[in-house]
C-alpha cells in the first residue's frame, strides 16, 4: 500500500489540473488580498466594521474551500477508473497487491495531498486578514480547530470520489461529485435562510417555513456533509471570544450548526463509502 500511496501522491503533482489549481488559488488570493487592502484602508473600530470584517472572512474560505474542491474532483475523479480505461490497472494488479489495498492507497495518497493544499488555503486566507489588521481577535486555539474541519471537507468529498471511481466510469464519477456537491451547496444556503427567518420576529408562519427550510439543508447534508462541515469551521474559527455574533456573519457564516450526531455519521459515512467501493472494486470485473 505505501508503494500505491508515494506513486498517488507523485502522480498528483505531475497533473496538469494541479498546475492549473495552483495557478488559480494564486490568482484568488491575489485578488483576495488586494480587495482587503482597500477595505482595511481605513481607520476605525465600530463594531459594524468588525461585523463586515466576520462577512469578508467567511466569504474568502467559502471560495477557497470551492477551490479545494475543484482540485478534488480534477485530480481524483478519475483515480481508480481511469487507471482501468487506460488498462494500467493491468500493470498495477500483476504485482503483490489486493484490490483494496489500491483503493485505500489511493485515498491515503490523494488525502494527503489535498490536507496540504487545503491547509495552505485556510492559512493563507485567515493570515491575509491578519496582515491587514483585521479587528477579529484571532486564537490559536480557534485556528486549529477551524483548520481541522477545513481539511475534514475535502477528505469527505474525497472518499465519496474514490468510492465512486471505483463502481463508475469517470464520466458518471464526474456527475455524481458535482451534483453531489452542488446539492449539498444549495441545502446549506437554504438551511441558513430557514435558521434566519426562525429567528425572525415574523409569526408561526414565518417559523413554520424556517423549520422547513432547515429540515431541507439537513436532508441534502446527509447526501454530502461538506457543507455543514464548513458551517462548524466558521463557527469554531468565529466564537465569542472573537466578538462575533453567529447571526451578523450572512449566509457564509456559521448561524446553523450540526450537532455531535452529525460528525457521528460523517465518520461512518467516509467508512462506509470506502468499505464499500473497496469491496465494489473487488468484485468488479475487469
Amino acid at each position: 500500500m505505501t508503494t500505491i500511496i508515494k506513486y498517488t501522491f507523485k502522480e498528483m503533482l505531475k497533473k496538469r489540473a494541479f498546475l492549473l489549481v495552483f495557478i488559480l488559488s494564486l490568482l484568488y488570493l491575489s485578488i483576495y488580498a488586494f480587495g482587503l487592502s482597500r477595505i482595511f484602508d481605513r481607520p476605525s473600530s465600530s463594531i459594524f466594521d468588525i461585523i463586515v470584517e466576520s462577512q469578508i472572512l467567511s466569504a474568502g474560505l467559502f471560495f477557497a474551500n470551492f477551490i479545494v474542491a475543484f482540485l478534488v474532483v480534477l485530480t481524483s475523479v478519475n483515480a481508480i477508473s481511469g487507471e482501468i480505461e487506460s488498462g494500467t490497472i493491468y500493470s498495477i494488479l500483476s504485482k503483490p497487491i489486493k484490490r483494496y489495498e489500491l483503493v485505500l492507497g489511493k485515498f491515503i495518497g490523494l488525502g494527503t495531498m489535498i490536507v496540504i493544499y487545503s491547509s495552505i488555503m485556510f492559512l493563507s486566507v485567515v493570515g491575509l486578514n491578519i496582515w491587514f489588521g483585521s479587528k477579529i481577535n484571532f486564537g490559536w486555539d480557534n485556528i486549529l480547530k477551524g483548520l481541522f474541519f477545513f481539511d475534514l471537507g475535502p477528505i469527505v468529498f474525497l472518499a465519496l470520489i474514490i468510492a465512486s471511481s471505483s463502481i463508475f466510469s469517470t464520466v458518471n464519477t464526474g456527475i455524481i461529485a458535482i451534483m453531489a456537491y452542488g446539492i449539498a451547496l444549495v441545502g446549506g444556503v437554504l438551511e441558513q435562510i430557514g435558521y434566519a427567518i426562525k429567528q425572525s420576529p415574523a409569526g408561526t408562519l414565518a417559523s413554520n417555513s424556517g423549520e422547513g427550510l432547515i429540515n431541507a439543508g439537513i436532508l441534502t447534508s446527509l447526501i454530502l456533509p461538506t457543507d455543514v462541515i464548513y458551517r462548524k469551521m466558521i463557527a469554531v474559527l468565529l466564537t465569542k471570544s472573537s466578538g462575533i455574533s453567529f447571526l451578523t456573519q450572512g449566509f457564509f457564516g456559521g448561524m446553523s450548526q450540526p450537532s455531535i450526531y452529525m460528525f457521528i455519521y460523517i465518520f461512518f459515512y467516509v467508512v462506509f463509502l470506502l468499505y464499500y467501493g473497496a469491496k465494489r472494486f473487488s468484485q468488479r470485473d475487469l
